[in-house]
């Protein structure tokens, strides 16, 4: 009686039912209304009706190779024994060819669907008009774009102007911005890490920023470098954290500057904020030296980028609610909230992975002495919470979510102790085996 009782209560046996809940009432609720365009229930697949596909690709090869690397660095310690540098190196170009490979199971357009595809930024060029008055007019011209512009702020679009202006124009510098953001991440999340909770902390999360699921989406769509710039304004705050006096207020207006910019990439910036919002809290209730000047710069940064917009002609507050407008005007009128309340969480826990959610299980249970890395992850949750109430994303947010998806997957660094090999082992293999196994199968629409 008792096994069985700690079986219905299991946060594993909640995770899988709201999965399979979440999966049979979207295939329900594709066929009744077509207009949801989920494929994939919970995620988004790039035929509207069936997004699933086996295949096999020699990508997949390369990516099952690089998996094997890591688990095999694992199994042996190799991660306790090199160079932290030489460490954060190799996680991020291992991490970067990882998502470039498994992208290529399909081929180059497997890379380049996501830049070409006329509802993307790309294709608006053509259409937008020089980068003062297309900022100037973003607002009252929002119908003239395409549905990706409608819903994020002008900045990606001045990225790929400004690119274009100098002879980067086109699909493949599109695609390298987001390899290069892919490359960036984990060594912003890893930098961040090692400021918080130390070395042996980024040893223990390394490996699993290489091989987590949800790197099927990083190199394949814009989001992947607002990923990156959102993690390096954190790293930043955490250099300025924990520094002090002028060197603290440096490092607090860079943070600014990032996460301010981050604001004018996606809507969602606004709730990433709590990310560094929560170990900035901490670090000034602990009356570190480095807390108040980070958090004064910091703000004032942002407060810059948002003036220079809002003297360009674009005022934040408008354009999120024009797009809420556009947004509620077209598919979100059909994605019922009753369904995606469930399945925008069956997502994320797809593409964290089962470690991840079995470190967030194990942080929960130590809330009375916490890891040093769960400020981090609470930031990160709680932004992906803020963001889920928020109702701004019904669906796809296996790519929208992005942003916090790196905070929830350190997570897992609690099951890696280099004491316990097997256990970090299986928690390696477990999320480069459910990577490999949904790129196989999901033909996504990014």
């Amino acid at each position: 009686m008792i096994r069985v009782r700690s079986v219905i209560i299991s946060p594993w046996t909640w995770a899988i039912a709201l999965i399979a809940v979440s999966v049979m009432c979207g295939i329900r609720l594709q066929d009744e209304s077509p207009e949801v365009f989920l494929g994939a229930a919970p995620l988004v697949g790039r035929n509207p009706t069936d997004g699933w596909d086996w295949r096999f690709g020699w990508g997949l090869v390369g990516a099952g190779v690089i998996a094997l690397g890591v688990i095999t660095a694992t199994a042996t310690g190799w991660w306790w024994r090199i160079s932290t540098r030489v460490l954060v190196a190799v996680a991020s170009i291992s991490a970067a060819a990882f998502a470039v490979l498994l992208a290529l199971t399909d081929g180059t357009d497997g890379l380049l669907h996501g830049a070409t595809d006329r509802t993307e930024y790309l294709a608006n060029l053509a259409v937008a008009p020089p980068t003062g008055e297309f900022v100037r007019g973003f607002v009252g011209d929002i119908d003239s774009y395409s549905v990706h512009v409608r819903g994020h702020p002008p900045g990606f679009v001045v990225l790929l102007q400004s690119l274009d202006s100098v002879g980067l124009g086109g699909a493949w510098p599109t695609v390298a911005i987001s390899i290069l953001a892919t490359m960036l991440l984990p060594a912003a999340v890893l930098v961040t890490v090692w400021r918080v909770a130390g070395v042996e902390w980024v040893r223990r999360c390394a490996p699993l920023l290489i091989v987590a699921p949800y790197a099927l989406w990083m190199t394949t769509s814009a989001d992947a470098f607002y990923t990156a710039v959102g993690a390096c304004g954190v790293a930043t705050c955490a250099f300025g954290l924990h520094s002090t006096r002028w060197r603290s207020a440096c490092w607090g207006a860079t943070s600014g500057l990032l996460l301010g910019s981050l604001l004018f990439l996606t809507y969602g910036g606004t709730m990433f904020l709590l990310v560094p919002l929560v170990p900035a809290i901490l670090a000034a209730s602990r009356s570190r030296p480095g807390a108040l000047p980070t958090i004064v710069a910091a703000v004032l940064g942002a407060a810059a980028v948002t003036a220079a917009f809002a003297v360009a002609g674009f005022w934040w507050f408008e354009g999120a609610t024009e797009t809420r407008r556009q947004y509620w005007a077209g598919t979100a009128q059909f994605r019922p909230f009753a369904y995606f309340a469930i399945a925008n969480l069956s997502a994320t826990l797809i593409a964290i992975g089962p470690s991840s959610f079995g470190g967030l299980v194990r942080i929960v249970r130590q809330r009375r002495n916490p890891p040093p890395i769960a400020a981090l992850v609470v930031g990160g949750a709680l932004a992906l919470l803020a963001s889920h109430l928020s109702q701004y994303s019904r669906a796809e947010v296996e790519r929208i979510w992005l942003l916090f998806f790196p905070w929830l997957a350190i997570a897992g660094g609690t099951l890696m102790a280099r004491t316990e090999r097997r256990r970090a082992t299986a928690a390696v293999s477990v999320q480069a085996i459910g990577a490999l196994v949904l790129q196989a199968a999901l033909v996504s629409k990014w």
